[in-house]
């Protein structure tokens, strides 16, 4: 499926939900397959142990997934996800990497096809970002995990990122991306409202923190350049940004020359904010 295609469940007020990065495009095939449990779950990793049932909610192509069932062998981790593309991707990458206390499944995060009080542990990654309704999505999350069990939610803050050079062009991408998320929908400003969502669904002994993903050497800025251009050349998204009105492509040209430079730059910097929580069921 590719972002220009519904998932398969629609919210009657919003419209059909839609991911905004899009299950095919350079930024989910690239980006999502250097996430480890490590690095980008290593706030959450303190409140496993061996033998917890894990539920991975939104569990994209696994790479997270995997370290995970990792820190809680012998016991049985769970991947959900609502694209059966990124559910076969993370098959094929538990497979080959020899775990085999996951598995995975697609399904939607408003009804999780499991029986109430299922596991010991809840994690969530970039996922409740994406949702018209996560708060929806968290009561339901609370249904299935255990009294006593642990839940961690990591989603990012648009608004805390820092970018440098100061450079109009390189900061417009970040707008426009914003805006078009939240035109599907979304909530690039999630991150900071995570301690509250949890709260309101019922969660104690919340406890918030937040961190960055960092390009700052060679490689990583190299990397951030590639996905920023790809997006802006992204036929989907293009189109999107166009019927908006919200760049022309005289705009998107400029904005996608200016990431292709930024490498060089002597002071370029990119740091992506993110909210990190963690609660437990009462």
């Amino acid at each position: 499926m590719n972002d220009s295609a519904a998932t398969h469940h629609d919210n009657p007020a919003s419209g059909p939900e839609r991911y905004t990065h899009g299950y095919d495009s350079e930024f989910t095939l690239k980006q999502h397959a250097g996430r480890t449990a490590a690095a980008q779950a290593k706030w959450f990793l303190p409140y496993l142990q061996p033998g917890m049932a894990l539920l991975d909610c939104g569990c994209g192509s696994g790479s997270i997934t995997v370290g995970l069932a990792v820190a809680v062998a012998p016991g049985q981790v769970v991947g959900v996800d609502i694209a059966e593309v990124e559910i076969e991707r993370a098959r094929e990458r538990a497979a080959g990497a020899g775990v085999a206390n996951a598995r995975f499944v697609t399904g939607t995060l408003y009804a999780l096809d499991f029986p109430d009080d299922s596991f010991d542990a809840l994690f969530s990654h970039n996922v409740l970002e994406h949702l018209h309704e996560p708060q929806r999505a968290l009561r339901e999350m609370r249904r299935v995990l255990k009294p006593g069990g642990v839940i961690g939610i990591r989603d990012i803050d648009a608004g805390g990122h820092l970018l440098a050079p100061d450079d109009p062009l390189l900061h417009r991408w970040l707008e426009l991306y914003a805006a078009d998320w939240a035109g599907l929908g979304g909530h690039p400003r999630l991150g900071r409202r995570l301690r509250g969502l949890l709260l309101e669904a019922g969660f104690s002994d919340v406890r918030a923190t937040a961190s960055y993903e960092l390009y700052s050497d060679g490689e990583g800025l190299r990397f951030a350049s590639q996905l920023a251009v790809s997006r802006v050349r992204e036929a989907a998204y293009v189109e999107r940004v166009l019927a908006k009105g919200l760049a022309d492509r005289e705009q998107l040209a400029a904005v996608a020359a200016a990431w292709s430079a930024w490498p060089q730059r002597s002071d370029a910097f990119l740091a992506l904010a993110h909210g990190e929580v963690v609660g437990c069921k009462p």
